[in-house]
């Protein structure tokens, strides 16, 4: 563990997620119930930890000779409150034991050094030292012989007391974290100055912020300054009497907070050097973007001049900045008026007419119906997945084909139909649903017109994504079971004969629209073995959704692999990065390709495509690359 991290009942403060600590102090207003209420709720909320504070009055406040304790009207309004609000010894014990049955970490902050031989009896997972004594050389000391974490609050201190600290806790060889923090409650945000957070972390590279401002929003900007720790006080009521209340968060405040913190670490990582599409810019870009297409027929040969070529959405050939790398080189290729051109168009190095590969389980690639007699002039593959559009259903096939030898035909249902709408065979609303319905009849037609050019095939195999997916969070668990039987209601009013479906599995975040989703059927791989195995269904196996699933759920990819397989009609073969970086160049992802191939191979029954994304720009050219890569696998 490196020197600016430190562990608390395992937990990794200084790692990527955010340690939140709700500090209840005395908000418990010296009721053990009204404690026991603010552990639950600070467990309602998603803290990691819930944290208290102990005094010895005795040993704390000073006394007179006379026993009197005249102080000034701030320090006596404290001691008064506090004579109000403390729990006793014992009901900070039976705190300290319902934190552990709850199974949330406790903490607290000693006020005296008689207090820090009390919590040693706690055992203690770390001690938290208040602003107030920073500058307490003495308490720190006390406080660190017990060997554990300290975190330490930096409010109504100087830098140089800040230093000062920072050289002792070194000397005490304890693992520490500084907290930034303002000491007024609540704290006016023009006082906060949240910036020195980064000055803060050049003198110790730990950091957290301890917050007793209104609202979330200064808490959540130290998160995005670097701060790995964070402390809100919490209450169930803020109109309570006692000092903290104002300055403190209710527990619905609290889950924002929470829930705020997990949205930034997930929108924080970054991995450079520079600036990186997203997935769902990528989609955007190929969609919204521009490119470079001729004017006009240029043949073979020709030079290509400024007048030939022009720029046009969509962005899938090569972008507006690279035009004029074009100009003065002769076409490689007949290219046709409103073609795009490539990165092949700027090499001259002209494309292999023929291409062979030779694999040990059927393969294929995905085609349109527009350059499908193309790919069958390049290739003589094992099958041709055609990918449809909801436009494609509305033409007759038979002008696009010509018979081919392939032992197999696979369909992939549009995913978009007319009104923008989604396929969604499970969806709340029957209409809907009945729409998704007639709309799969559509492509099961449309596989029988397919399917007479290819007469030699012994399955014609329908590959759909069959919907299950929500906006902006998961559906509930108890919910599964009613959208796979609305599933399978569905598929009974299909007329499949003589194609099969084969439902896709899915990635927990389906890409719609150039936005994320939630998905919620199709996805676990144990779900997927028990509706193929309860249900006599073959599945089509997406290699990177699998990868991106177990990646984001934890799950073993081989396993799960290994798991699938027997299940398996058909595979999309794909690298994937990450939970959402689908389709990526072979071998740049998460998965290991030779333990891969060498598990597929072992299944001859399934047939495969590469699924790289835009795969088939620059004439094939992500097809290609891919199949070269699982040939030398091999």
């Amino acid at each position: 563990m490196s020197s600016y991290q430190l562990s608390i009942e395992g937990f990794t403060l200084g790692a990527e997620r955010t340690f939140i600590i709700a500090e209840v102090g005395n908000n418990h207003n010296g009721s053990l119930e009204l404690a026991k209420k603010l552990v639950d709720a600070a467990i309602e909320s998603g803290a990691d930890c819930v944290k208290f504070q102990i005094r010895n009055r005795e040993a704390l406040y000073r006394r007179k000779a006379d026993g009197s304790r005249a102080e000034d009207l701030g320090v006596e309004y404290i001691q008064d409150l506090l004579d109000k609000v403390e729990l006793t010894l014992d009901e900070h014990r039976q705190v300290r034991a319902y934190c552990a049955q709850k199974g949330i970490t406790y903490l607290c902050t000693p006020w005296d050094e008689p207090s820090v031989d009390v919590l040693a009896e706690f055992d203690v997972a770390a001690l938290k030292i208040a602003s107030a004594d920073l500058s307490n050389p003495y308490l720190i000391a006390k406080a660190a012989s017990l060997g554990k974490p300290l975190i330490l609050s930096t409010g109504m201190s100087f830098e140089h007391e800040i230093i000062r600290a920072i050289e002792h806790l070194k000397g005490l060889g304890v693992p520490f974290a500084l907290l930034h923090c303002n000491s007024a409650y609540p704290a006016p945000e023009s006082d906060i100055q949240l910036g020195y957070l980064r000055r803060l972390q050049e003198l110790h590279g730990l950091i957290g912020y301890s917050g007793h401002e209104r609202g979330i929003a200064v808490t959540l900007g130290a998160v995005a300054l670097g701060a790995k720790l964070v402390e809100r006080h919490i209450t169930l009521d803020r109109n309570m009497e006692g000092p903290d209340h104002l300055a403190s968060l209710e527990p619905l405040e609290f889950r924002q907070l929470v829930d705020g913190i997990r949205q930034l670490e997930l929108a924080l990582p970054w991995q450079g050097p520079g600036r990186h599409a997203s997935q769902g810019e990528l989609l955007n870009r190929e969609n919204l973007g521009k490119s470079v297409i001729a004017v006009c027929d240029i043949p073979r040969g020709a030079v290509l001049q400024q007048d030939m070529l022009r720029i046009a959405s969509p962005g899938q050939g090569l972008p507006p900045y690279r035009l004029p790398e074009l100009l003065g080189k002769s076409a490689q290729r007949d290219i046709s008026q409103g073609d795009f051109l490539f990165e092949s168009d700027l090499t001259q190095q002209q494309a292999e007419e023929r291409l062979a590969f030779q694999m040990p389980i059927r393969w294929g690639v995905p085609v349109r119906y527009h350059d499908f007699l193309n790919y069958r002039r390049r290739i003589a593959p094992d099958l041709f997945e055609f990918h449809l559009s909801y436009r494609d259903l509305s033409l007759a096939p038979q002008p696009f084909l010509a018979p081919v030898e392939c032992s197999r035909l696979v369909v992939h249902a549009p995913e978009l139909f007319e009104n923008s709408e989604l396929l969604d065979l499970v969806s709340d609303d029957p209409a809907y649903r009945q729409r998704s319905i007639d709309n799969l009849q559509r492509v099961v037609d449309a596989t029988l017109q397919i399917g007479e050019f290819f007469p030699n095939a012994d399955d014609r195999l329908i590959v759909a994504n069959i919907g299950g997916f929500s906006a902006d969070e998961p559906f509930p668990l108890a919910l599964r079971p009613k959208l796979y039987e609305r599933f399978y209601e569905a598929c009974e009013r299909v007329n499949f004969t003589g194609t099969e479906l084969t439902p896709q599995n899915m990635a927990p975040f389906p890409w719609h629209f150039g936005g994320q989703r939630h998905q919620n059927i199709f996805m676990m791989p144990d779900e997927l073995e028990a509706q193929a195995r309860e249900h006599n269904l073959r599945l089509c196996l997406d290699l990177s959704h699998l990868q991106m699933t177990c990646f984001h759920f934890g799950l073993d990819f081989h396993a799960a692999l290994e798991q699938l397989l027997p299940y398996s009609a058909h595979l999309h073969v794909a690298d994937a990065k990450g939970t959402n970086g689908e389709g990526v160049l072979m071998g740049s992802g998460d998965i290991d390709w030779p333990q891969t191939w060498a598990r597929i191979k072992n299944h001859p029954h399934v047939s495969f495509i590469p699924e790289i994304w835009q795969g088939h720009k620059d004439h094939g050219a992500g097809f290609w690359s891919a199949l070269q890569f699982l040939t030398r696998l091999a």
